[in-house]
């Protein structure tokens, strides 16, 4: 009798089979939320590539486009031209927020054009249609961002803060081309080789020495860019309408002219 007792009190004492299965199912839900959440993939699904950037630089036209805001690393100059594809407006806020990673005390980047929200033609420049380009500032030497996109010389020009955001641009491996002037390439090439660039890759990055017609390096010389970083991106892998290269100048005229309406002549 005693013993049967003993076990009716070891089974109530017992914890139930759906109690003790309650903490365990909690933790492995959230080892395996935790887990999708950390998956790149997840955090990218929010975005699906789209056709954005069609036609080139200097004959075409965006759509869906993407708009890049003021925010801790940047300054608009224009904001209701502060629209590009994704890649583009990623590229200059991750790349932005990587000087400031680097460099506690830089001041935020000053951005000029992108492209309108539908893009086409923004005067006063030739391209900056598909959203596909951009002009940024400098870092300078002050500490402070100038108030627009001023023209500056090499002593005013903080190269070191500057050098890394054009290499967080080129190791993205979407830059296609980067418009400076010459005079202001060199103060950059000494701090490459200060912080200990190979030769390689300096004379891979930059045109200078060479001459100004010279078309050799991502970092090239273009008259014009005393005062801005002009960035062009390569067209993504996804966009199929978009044209890699510019349209030669008298086609690009054309697309922008009107056709003509042709009168009809009276008969005498």
């Amino acid at each position: 009798m005693t013993g049967v007792m003993r076990s009716r009190n070891h089974a109530t004492k017992r914890p139930a089979v759906g109690t003790m299965a309650t903490p365990i199912r909690l933790l492995l839900a959230a080892a395996l939320l935790s887990t999708v959440l950390a998956s790149p993939q997840t955090v990218h699904a929010r975005w699906k590539p789209q056709q954005q950037a069609k036609g080139a630089v200097n004959a075409g036209h965006l759509e869906r486009a993407s708009r890049l805001h003021n925010t801790r690393y940047v300054k608009l100059r224009f904001p209701a031209n502060a629209w590009g594809t994704r890649q583009l407006v990623d590229l200059v806020q991750q790349c932005a927020k990587e000087v400031r990673r680097r460099h506690r005390s830089a001041h935020k980047l000053l951005v000029g054009d992108l492209s309108r929200r539908t893009g086409g033609p923004l005067p006063p420049h030739a391209g900056h249609q598909n959203g596909r380009e951009a002009d940024v500032g400098f870092y300078m030497r002050s500490g402070r961002a100038l108030g627009g996109l001023w023209r500056v010389g090499g002593h005013d020009l903080d190269a070191r803060r500057t050098l890394t955001f054009l290499a967080c641009a080129i190791d993205s491996h979407a830059i296609s081309q980067i418009f400076l002037d010459r005079a202001l390439q060199a103060p950059l090439v000494r701090e490459a080789r200060r912080v200990g660039w190979k030769q390689a890759r300096i004379d891979k990055t930059f045109s200078w020495p060479r001459g100004r017609n010279v078309r050799v390096g991502v970092v090239q010389h273009r008259g014009g860019h005393d005062n801005h970083l002009h960035l062009r991106l390569h067209c993504a892998p996804h966009e199929h309408h978009c044209r890699e290269r510019p349209v030669a100048r008298r086609h690009a005229l054309r697309a922008k002219r009107k056709p003509r309406r042709h009168r009809r002549r009276r008969r005498p």
